[in-house]
Protein backbone atom coordinates (compact mmCIF):
# COMPACT_ATOMS: atom_id res chain seq x y z
CA UNK A 1 0.00 0.00 0.00
CA UNK A 2 1.52 3.38 -0.98
CA UNK A 3 2.42 5.79 1.78
CA UNK A 4 0.29 8.86 2.30
CA UNK A 5 2.24 11.95 1.11
CA UNK A 6 3.50 14.28 3.86
CA UNK A 7 1.61 17.17 2.26
CA UNK A 8 -1.71 15.31 2.71
CA UNK A 9 -0.88 14.41 6.33
CA UNK A 10 -0.02 18.04 7.06
CA UNK A 11 -3.30 19.17 5.53
CA UNK A 12 -5.16 16.69 7.69
CA UNK A 13 -3.32 17.79 10.84
CA UNK A 14 -4.42 21.40 10.28
CA UNK A 15 -8.03 20.22 10.41
CA UNK A 16 -7.67 18.02 13.49
CA UNK A 17 -4.79 16.28 15.28
CA UNK A 18 -6.87 13.09 15.08
CA UNK A 19 -7.49 13.23 11.34
CA UNK A 20 -4.04 11.87 10.29
CA UNK A 21 -4.75 8.74 12.37
CA UNK A 22 -8.06 8.12 10.67
CA UNK A 23 -6.51 9.01 7.31
CA UNK A 24 -4.15 6.03 7.56
CA UNK A 25 -7.18 3.75 7.45
CA UNK A 26 -9.49 5.76 5.21
CA UNK A 27 -6.76 6.85 2.71
CA UNK A 28 -8.46 10.08 1.53
CA UNK A 29 -9.12 13.37 3.32
CA UNK A 30 -12.81 13.31 2.42
CA UNK A 31 -13.37 9.75 3.69
CA UNK A 32 -11.29 10.37 6.81
CA UNK A 33 -13.25 13.54 7.63
CA UNK A 34 -16.54 11.67 7.35
CA UNK A 35 -15.25 8.79 9.46
CA UNK A 36 -13.92 11.11 12.17
CA UNK A 37 -17.32 12.78 12.33
CA UNK A 38 -19.03 9.38 12.72
CA UNK A 39 -16.54 8.33 15.40
CA UNK A 40 -17.21 11.52 17.35
CA UNK A 41 -20.94 10.92 17.12
CA UNK A 42 -20.47 7.32 18.25
CA UNK A 43 -18.51 8.42 21.33
CA UNK A 44 -21.14 11.04 22.10
CA UNK A 45 -23.93 8.46 21.95
CA UNK A 46 -22.01 6.12 24.27
CA UNK A 47 -21.67 8.82 26.96
CA UNK A 48 -18.12 7.60 27.64
CA UNK A 49 -16.65 8.96 30.93
CA UNK A 50 -13.45 10.16 29.22
CA UNK A 51 -14.69 10.91 25.70
CA UNK A 52 -11.50 12.46 24.25
CA UNK A 53 -9.36 9.55 25.46
CA UNK A 54 -11.91 7.07 24.16
CA UNK A 55 -12.06 8.83 20.79
CA UNK A 56 -8.27 8.74 20.53
CA UNK A 57 -8.33 4.99 21.11
CA UNK A 58 -10.90 4.51 18.35
CA UNK A 59 -8.84 6.63 15.93
CA UNK A 60 -5.74 4.58 16.74
CA UNK A 61 -7.65 1.41 15.94
CA UNK A 62 -8.68 2.89 12.60
CA UNK A 63 -5.05 3.85 11.91
CA UNK A 64 -4.12 0.18 12.22
CA UNK A 65 -6.61 -0.63 9.48
CA UNK A 66 -9.48 -1.98 11.57
CA UNK A 67 -12.72 -1.44 9.60
CA UNK A 68 -14.88 1.43 10.80
CA UNK A 69 -17.89 -0.90 11.00
CA UNK A 70 -16.13 -3.13 13.54
CA UNK A 71 -15.09 -0.09 15.59
CA UNK A 72 -18.55 1.49 15.67
CA UNK A 73 -20.28 -1.88 15.69
CA UNK A 74 -22.95 -1.23 13.06
CA UNK A 75 -23.51 -0.57 9.35
CA UNK A 76 -26.63 0.94 7.73
CA UNK A 77 -28.26 -1.44 5.23
CA UNK A 78 -31.40 -0.12 3.60
CA UNK A 79 -33.71 0.93 6.43
CA UNK A 80 -31.93 -1.41 8.86
CA UNK A 81 -29.10 -0.98 11.33
CA UNK A 82 -26.92 -4.09 11.02
CA UNK A 83 -24.62 -5.06 13.89
CA UNK A 84 -21.08 -5.90 12.79
CA UNK A 85 -18.23 -7.64 14.57
CA UNK A 86 -14.94 -9.32 13.64
CA UNK A 87 -15.39 -12.79 12.19
CA UNK A 88 -18.43 -11.87 10.10
CA UNK A 89 -18.31 -10.14 6.71
CA UNK A 90 -19.26 -6.46 6.69
CA UNK A 91 -22.31 -5.66 4.49
CA UNK A 92 -21.48 -3.68 1.35
CA UNK A 93 -23.46 -0.95 -0.38
CA UNK A 94 -23.46 -2.93 -3.65
CA UNK A 95 -25.13 -5.86 -1.88
CA UNK A 96 -27.68 -3.44 -0.47
CA UNK A 97 -28.38 -2.06 -3.96
CA UNK A 98 -29.27 -5.35 -5.65
CA UNK A 99 -31.28 -6.49 -2.61
CA UNK A 100 -33.38 -3.32 -2.79
CA UNK A 101 -33.79 -3.70 -6.56
CA UNK A 102 -34.97 -7.29 -6.23
CA UNK A 103 -37.49 -6.22 -3.57
CA UNK A 104 -38.72 -3.41 -5.82
CA UNK A 105 -39.47 -5.63 -8.80
CA UNK A 106 -41.20 -8.11 -6.49
CA UNK A 107 -43.27 -5.37 -4.84
CA UNK A 108 -44.22 -3.85 -8.19
CA UNK A 109 -45.60 -7.18 -9.41
CA UNK A 110 -43.17 -7.77 -12.26
CA UNK A 111 -42.64 -11.38 -11.15
CA UNK A 112 -46.16 -12.24 -9.98
CA UNK A 113 -46.77 -14.57 -12.91
CA UNK A 114 -43.58 -16.40 -12.00
CA UNK A 115 -45.02 -17.31 -8.59
CA UNK A 116 -48.66 -17.72 -9.73
CA UNK A 117 -49.66 -14.88 -7.43
CA UNK A 118 -53.07 -13.27 -7.47
CA UNK A 119 -53.14 -9.55 -6.70
CA UNK A 120 -55.67 -6.75 -6.58
CA UNK A 121 -55.60 -3.62 -8.72
CA UNK A 122 -53.39 -1.88 -6.15
CA UNK A 123 -50.94 -4.83 -6.29
CA UNK A 124 -51.93 -6.26 -2.90
CA UNK A 125 -51.33 -10.02 -2.96
CA UNK A 126 -54.50 -11.94 -2.06
CA UNK A 127 -54.60 -14.36 0.84
CA UNK A 128 -55.46 -17.20 -1.55
CA UNK A 129 -51.95 -17.00 -3.04
CA UNK A 130 -49.24 -19.30 -1.70
CA UNK A 131 -46.86 -17.51 0.71
CA UNK A 132 -43.61 -16.30 -0.86
CA UNK A 133 -40.57 -18.26 0.37
CA UNK A 134 -37.01 -16.88 0.23
CA UNK A 135 -33.74 -18.65 1.07
CA UNK A 136 -30.53 -16.67 1.60
CA UNK A 137 -27.40 -18.84 1.41
CA UNK A 138 -24.18 -17.65 3.12
CA UNK A 139 -26.26 -15.16 5.09
CA UNK A 140 -23.45 -13.74 7.29
CA UNK A 141 -24.90 -10.87 9.35
CA UNK A 142 -28.36 -11.72 7.98
CA UNK A 143 -28.50 -8.35 6.22
CA UNK A 144 -30.02 -9.66 2.96
CA UNK A 145 -32.60 -11.83 4.71
CA UNK A 146 -33.67 -9.06 7.06
CA UNK A 147 -33.82 -6.32 4.44
CA UNK A 148 -35.91 -8.48 2.10
CA UNK A 149 -38.29 -9.24 4.95
CA UNK A 150 -38.49 -5.56 5.90
CA UNK A 151 -39.24 -4.51 2.32
CA UNK A 152 -41.56 -7.35 1.28
CA UNK A 153 -43.57 -8.39 4.34
CA UNK A 154 -46.27 -5.76 3.84
CA UNK A 155 -47.16 -6.95 0.33
CA UNK A 156 -46.66 -10.69 0.80
CA UNK A 157 -48.79 -12.23 3.58
CA UNK A 158 -47.06 -15.15 5.26
CA UNK A 159 -43.66 -14.27 3.76
CA UNK A 160 -41.03 -16.76 4.92
CA UNK A 161 -37.29 -15.99 4.87
CA UNK A 162 -34.57 -18.47 5.82
CA UNK A 163 -30.89 -17.52 6.10
CA UNK A 164 -28.25 -20.27 6.09
CA UNK A 165 -24.56 -20.18 6.98
CA UNK A 166 -21.77 -22.58 7.95
CA UNK A 167 -20.47 -20.25 10.68
CA UNK A 168 -21.96 -20.44 14.17
CA UNK A 169 -20.49 -17.00 14.87
CA UNK A 170 -22.32 -15.54 11.87
CA UNK A 171 -25.59 -17.24 12.80
CA UNK A 172 -25.47 -15.82 16.33
CA UNK A 173 -24.92 -12.35 14.93
CA UNK A 174 -27.71 -12.78 12.37
CA UNK A 175 -30.08 -13.75 15.19
CA UNK A 176 -29.00 -10.66 17.13
CA UNK A 177 -29.69 -8.53 14.07
CA UNK A 178 -33.12 -10.12 13.73
CA UNK A 179 -34.02 -9.08 17.26
CA UNK A 180 -32.27 -5.70 16.95
CA UNK A 181 -34.09 -4.70 13.75
CA UNK A 182 -37.39 -6.52 13.74
CA UNK A 183 -38.08 -7.07 17.41
CA UNK A 184 -39.14 -3.45 17.83
CA UNK A 185 -41.39 -3.43 14.76
CA UNK A 186 -45.09 -4.08 14.64
CA UNK A 187 -44.53 -7.57 13.22
CA UNK A 188 -46.06 -10.03 15.62
CA UNK A 189 -45.05 -13.05 13.54
CA UNK A 190 -41.42 -12.05 12.81
CA UNK A 191 -39.99 -14.78 15.06
CA UNK A 192 -41.72 -17.53 13.10
CA UNK A 193 -41.23 -16.19 9.57
CA UNK A 194 -37.52 -15.27 9.63
CA UNK A 195 -35.15 -18.08 10.59
CA UNK A 196 -31.41 -18.66 10.55
CA UNK A 197 -30.05 -22.20 10.24
CA UNK A 198 -26.63 -23.82 10.08
CA UNK A 199 -25.85 -25.40 6.71
CA UNK A 200 -22.76 -26.49 4.82
CA UNK A 201 -23.72 -25.71 1.25
CA UNK A 202 -21.70 -28.66 -0.03
CA UNK A 203 -23.15 -31.31 2.28
CA UNK A 204 -25.54 -33.82 0.81
CA UNK A 205 -28.99 -32.58 1.79
CA UNK A 206 -31.46 -34.88 3.50
CA UNK A 207 -35.01 -35.16 2.19
CA UNK A 208 -36.27 -33.12 5.15
CA UNK A 209 -33.69 -30.38 4.50
CA UNK A 210 -34.69 -30.21 0.84
CA UNK A 211 -38.34 -29.97 1.84
CA UNK A 212 -37.64 -27.18 4.34
CA UNK A 213 -35.45 -25.23 1.91
CA UNK A 214 -37.74 -25.34 -1.11
CA UNK A 215 -38.38 -21.75 -2.08
CA UNK A 216 -39.44 -19.25 -4.70
CA UNK A 217 -36.33 -17.06 -4.45
CA UNK A 218 -32.78 -18.26 -3.80
CA UNK A 219 -30.28 -15.46 -3.16
CA UNK A 220 -26.64 -15.59 -2.13
CA UNK A 221 -23.52 -13.51 -1.56
CA UNK A 222 -21.10 -16.47 -1.46
CA UNK A 223 -17.30 -16.58 -1.11
CA UNK A 224 -15.99 -15.74 -4.58
CA UNK A 225 -12.42 -14.40 -4.31
CA UNK A 226 -9.45 -16.49 -5.49
CA UNK A 227 -6.50 -17.18 -3.20
CA UNK A 228 -4.29 -15.00 -5.41
CA UNK A 229 -6.73 -12.07 -5.44
CA UNK A 230 -7.18 -12.29 -1.67
CA UNK A 231 -3.40 -12.12 -1.13
CA UNK A 232 -2.54 -9.54 -3.78
CA UNK A 233 -5.60 -7.47 -4.65
CA UNK A 234 -7.71 -6.98 -1.50
CA UNK A 235 -7.08 -4.08 0.86
CA UNK A 236 -5.10 -4.43 4.07
CA UNK A 237 -8.31 -3.91 6.03
CA UNK A 238 -10.03 -6.83 4.29
CA UNK A 239 -7.03 -9.20 4.53
CA UNK A 240 -6.26 -8.50 8.18
CA UNK A 241 -9.71 -8.10 9.64
CA UNK A 242 -12.53 -9.72 7.66
CA UNK A 243 -13.09 -13.51 7.69
CA UNK A 244 -11.35 -15.35 4.88
CA UNK A 245 -14.02 -18.07 5.16
CA UNK A 246 -16.61 -15.60 3.84
CA UNK A 247 -14.37 -14.37 1.02
CA UNK A 248 -12.37 -17.31 -0.39
CA UNK A 249 -14.04 -20.67 -1.16
CA UNK A 250 -12.51 -23.23 1.20
CA UNK A 251 -14.13 -26.35 -0.22
CA UNK A 252 -11.56 -28.58 -1.97
CA UNK A 253 -13.71 -30.52 -4.37
CA UNK A 254 -13.26 -31.91 -7.84
CA UNK A 255 -14.89 -29.49 -10.23
CA UNK A 256 -14.68 -28.35 -13.81
CA UNK A 257 -14.89 -24.68 -12.80
CA UNK A 258 -12.30 -22.33 -11.30
CA UNK A 259 -11.86 -22.72 -7.50
CA UNK A 260 -13.35 -19.28 -6.90
CA UNK A 261 -16.49 -20.27 -8.85
CA UNK A 262 -17.41 -23.50 -7.07
CA UNK A 263 -20.17 -21.93 -4.97
CA UNK A 264 -21.99 -20.83 -8.13
CA UNK A 265 -21.91 -24.37 -9.51
CA UNK A 266 -23.47 -25.64 -6.27
CA UNK A 267 -26.04 -22.83 -6.06
CA UNK A 268 -27.14 -23.50 -9.62
CA UNK A 269 -27.54 -27.20 -8.82
CA UNK A 270 -29.61 -26.41 -5.72
CA UNK A 271 -31.73 -23.94 -7.70
CA UNK A 272 -32.55 -26.35 -10.51
CA UNK A 273 -32.37 -29.84 -9.05
CA UNK A 274 -33.39 -29.59 -5.41
CA UNK A 275 -35.04 -26.40 -4.17
CA UNK A 276 -37.17 -25.74 -7.28
CA UNK A 277 -36.68 -22.00 -6.90
CA UNK A 278 -37.94 -19.75 -9.64
CA UNK A 279 -35.51 -16.89 -9.05
CA UNK A 280 -31.78 -17.19 -8.39
CA UNK A 281 -29.69 -14.09 -7.63
CA UNK A 282 -25.93 -14.42 -6.99
CA UNK A 283 -23.38 -11.73 -6.19
CA UNK A 284 -20.10 -11.89 -8.14
CA UNK A 285 -16.69 -10.32 -7.69
CA UNK A 286 -15.88 -8.71 -11.03
CA UNK A 287 -16.82 -8.47 -14.70
CA UNK A 288 -14.93 -11.63 -15.72
CA UNK A 289 -16.60 -13.70 -13.02
CA UNK A 290 -20.04 -12.35 -13.95
CA UNK A 291 -19.55 -13.57 -17.51
CA UNK A 292 -18.26 -16.98 -16.34
CA UNK A 293 -21.27 -17.44 -14.07
CA UNK A 294 -23.70 -16.38 -16.81
CA UNK A 295 -22.03 -18.92 -19.12
CA UNK A 296 -22.40 -21.54 -16.40
CA UNK A 297 -26.15 -20.87 -16.26
CA UNK A 298 -26.48 -21.11 -20.05
CA UNK A 299 -24.30 -24.20 -20.42
CA UNK A 300 -26.04 -26.13 -17.66
CA UNK A 301 -29.59 -25.55 -18.79
CA UNK A 302 -32.00 -28.46 -18.60
CA UNK A 303 -34.85 -29.56 -20.83
CA UNK A 304 -37.28 -28.96 -17.95
CA UNK A 305 -36.71 -25.25 -17.57
CA UNK A 306 -36.30 -22.10 -19.61
CA UNK A 307 -33.92 -19.56 -18.09
CA UNK A 308 -33.94 -15.81 -18.54
CA UNK A 309 -30.51 -14.51 -17.50
CA UNK A 310 -29.55 -10.93 -16.69
CA UNK A 311 -26.44 -9.31 -15.26
CA UNK A 312 -26.92 -6.45 -12.82
CA UNK A 313 -24.29 -3.80 -12.24
CA UNK A 314 -23.36 -2.27 -8.86
CA UNK A 315 -26.40 0.00 -9.04
CA UNK A 316 -29.13 -1.92 -10.95
CA UNK A 317 -31.48 1.06 -10.83
CA UNK A 318 -28.78 3.48 -11.94
CA UNK A 319 -28.88 5.22 -15.30
CA UNK A 320 -26.36 3.59 -17.61
CA UNK A 321 -23.95 5.54 -19.72
CA UNK A 322 -24.63 5.04 -23.42
CA UNK A 323 -21.67 2.68 -23.74
CA UNK A 324 -22.85 0.59 -20.79
CA UNK A 325 -26.48 0.25 -21.84
CA UNK A 326 -26.01 -2.97 -23.76
CA UNK A 327 -26.49 -6.68 -24.08
CA UNK A 328 -23.48 -8.93 -23.73
CA UNK A 329 -22.97 -11.92 -25.96
CA UNK A 330 -22.42 -14.83 -23.55
CA UNK A 331 -22.37 -18.44 -24.70
CA UNK A 332 -24.12 -17.51 -27.93
CA UNK A 333 -26.90 -15.66 -26.11
CA UNK A 334 -27.56 -11.95 -25.67
CA UNK A 335 -27.62 -11.17 -21.94
CA UNK A 336 -29.25 -7.95 -20.76
CA UNK A 337 -27.05 -5.80 -18.50
CA UNK A 338 -28.86 -3.45 -16.10
CA UNK A 339 -27.71 -0.35 -14.24
CA UNK A 340 -24.40 1.43 -13.78
CA UNK A 341 -21.01 0.53 -12.31
CA UNK A 342 -19.21 -2.81 -12.43
CA UNK A 343 -20.91 -6.13 -13.09
CA UNK A 344 -22.06 -7.23 -9.62
CA UNK A 345 -24.72 -9.97 -9.71
CA UNK A 346 -26.27 -12.59 -11.96
CA UNK A 347 -30.06 -12.86 -12.01
CA UNK A 348 -31.72 -16.07 -13.23
CA UNK A 349 -35.45 -16.43 -13.80
CA UNK A 350 -36.41 -20.06 -14.43
CA UNK A 351 -39.73 -21.31 -15.80
CA UNK A 352 -40.87 -24.87 -16.32
CA UNK A 353 -41.21 -25.74 -20.00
Amino acid sequence: MPRIPHKILAQARKTSPLLPLVLRGARTIESASNELRWLRQHVKELHAPFPEKYLLNLCQRRARGEPLQYIIGTQPFGDLDIKCRPGVLIPRSETEAYTIYLARILNEGFLDDQFNLESTADLEVTSSSSPLRIVDMCTGTGCISLLLYSLLSQRFPGLSVTGCDISNHALRLAQENLIHNLGNRKCQDWASTVNFNKLDLFDELSSSQIHNLKCDVLISNPPYISEYSFSHETTRSVRNWEPKLALVPAAKRASSVAPEDIFYERLLSLHRDFLQSKILLMEVGDDAQAIRVAEMVINHKTSRTHDLVEIWRDWPEGISEASNNLKLMVGGHHILVRGSGKLRSVFVRSQLQ
